[in-house]
């Protein structure tokens, strides 16, 4: 269960956050008109976390913007944790002064992996209009892709490897770290169906929810998310509601596993799209190479010691592909696990890495 925490979520910042020293951070709700059709029942009341540099009170300039993106269940730090790392590094004058906007995707079911949905709303929508938007509206934003920034954990790196590759024209620059990124066996390596994963609840559930109305399964399912004790299963739902949606009736997913008797049967068609989520790469490079060639930073960064072992697969998987296409990125080892180094590398490659490669002129 703690490794819940871990995976695809970073731990709403490790440890007591740090006060900005001169810079100000604070958290505001904002417009999601994208979040809206949804068939889950949520009303979407979004925080974000914004931290301005100390010289923005005191001048009329404007500043570039780096955009975090939470890990799975991650929610907004109201002491500002990330926005203190970044503030120490300014004052230390180790980086320039820029703008750090934090978004979460979390929701009732905690994972959004920033990507759109029938079913859950449209989190990509979210990010790179609702959230950049409002961004640039009420704030003096170097509003062009060349001062954007992008860099995420976990789910979160996901989110940047996705959101980089499809929007070049809104971000320049991303640092994806222990993404959520599969190599060609990389579904049933993952816990979700490795030795079973969590196949024997999820077909429970939807046995009982399809000899249901379709009104009375929406209900029950919304009322059994509240009671999941297994985060394993909670992930499992979010991720097929995200990748393999289906808005007929709850549990809202095509489901690739069936049991007949004794027999295990796969429907590969299903079993597709959901490897397609945080699998599917080579074609993705097929069809948006030319996009990430636009990019002016993209780096992988993971730990060899990652408990969840298909990152660190899926990570090298994606950093040969790119270099086998002469796509310029960066792949980042270290010892760390999932989340062990993340202030160290927030501090020491992440911030830096982004920072040197934005654009501070009109």
């Amino acid at each position: 269960m703690k490794i819940v925490l871990l995976f695809l979520s970073l731990i709403s910042f490790i440890g007591n956050a740090q006060e900005s020293k001169n810079g100000t951070w604070n958290t505001h709700s904002i417009p999601t008109p994208s979040l809206a059709n949804n068939c889950i029942d949520y009303q979407p009341n979004k925080q974000i976390g914004i931290y301005l540099p100390p010289s923005y009170q005191k001048s009329k300039k404007r500043y570039p913007v780096i955009y975090f993106l939470e890990g799975y269940g991650g929610r907004i730090d109201a002491n500002g944790y990330v926005g203190g790392i970044l503030d120490s590094l300014i004052i230390e004058k180790q980086v320039s002064e820029v703008i750090l906007v934090q978004i979460s995707g979390d929701y009732n079911f905690r994972g959004s992996f920033y990507a759109n949905s029938p079913v859950t709303g449209n989190w990509e929508d979210f990010v790179v209009k609702d959230v950049v938007n409002y961004i640039d509206e009420n704030y003096r934003t170097l509003a062009k892709r060349e001062s954007r920034g992008l860099a995420g954990m976990s789910m979160g790196g996901f989110g940047v490897i996705n959101l980089s590759m499809l929007h070049p024209e809104v971000f320049a620059s991303a640092y994806a770290m222990s993404p959520g990124v599969f190599d060609e066996k990389g579904l049933s390596n993952c816990q979700v169906f490795r030795e079973g994963g969590t196949v024997e609840p999820v077909l429970a559930l939807l046995n009982k929810l399809e000899s249901l109305s379709v009104e009375d399964a929406h209900k029950e399912y919304l009322e059994y998310v509240k009671g999941i004790e297994d985060w394993n299963i909670e992930f499992t739902l979010a991720y097929g509601m995200c990748f393999a949606p289906n808005t007929k009736k709850a549990p809202y997913f095509d489901y690739p596993i069936s049991i007949v008797g004794n027999d295990t049967i796969v429907n590969n068609e299903v079993w597709k799209k959901w490897e397609s989520g945080f699998g599917g790469i080579s074609d993705e490079l097929n069809k948006y190479e030319s996009n990430l060639r636009e990019l002016k930073l993209l780096t992988i960064d993971c730990g060899y010691n990652d408990g969840f072992k298909w990152i660190v697969d899926g990570s090298l998987y994606y950093s040969n592909l790119l270099q086998n296409r002469r796509i310029s990125h960066n792949l980042v080892l270290h010892q760390g696990d999932h989340g062990s180094r993340f202030t160290h590398q927030m501090r020491h490659k992440v911030f830096p890495d982004i920072i040197g490669t934005l654009i501070y002129e009109d």
